[in-house]
């Protein structure tokens, strides 16, 4: 009884996810076509290929923040417009933004460290 219980919280779960990447899915296909770009020109101007556009367009995969951010910026939509609109998502899109900025930091600065340490 309770196996049954927690496989369907877990199918829940799931189900809610798959949801929500096929929202995500659809509102980038949604923001390129109507900014008039295909998947190859998008994929350039945002440094990924095409097939990486197709695969978050098809919810086989879902972009990091910092690449979802380069999709509202190309295709002229606001973030919440991937997120939902809602406030709390967009709180949680700008934390995650800002969590990935700090670990490019401290990866430049290991890089910098690491040749220092090559030069003594």
């Amino acid at each position: 009884m309770a196996e049954q219980y927690m496989n369907r919280l877990k199918n829940k779960a799931d189900n809610s996810q798959t949801s929500e990447r096929k929202r995500i899915a659809n509102r980038i296909r949604q923001a390129r076509e109507g900014s008039h770009i295909s998947q190859r020109a998008l994929g350039k101007r945002i440094g990924v290929s095409d097939k990486a556009i197709s695969s978050y367009e098809h919810a086989r995969s879902m972009p990091p923040v910092a690449i979802l951010t380069r999709i509202a910026l190309r295709t002229g939509k606001p973030l919440t417009f991937f997120t939902g609109g809602k406030a709390e998502n967009s709180d949680i899109a700008s934390k995650l933004k800002n969590i990935e900025k700090e670990i490019k930091a401290i990866h430049a600065l290991l890089n910098t460290l690491s040749k220092n340490k090559d030069n003594l």
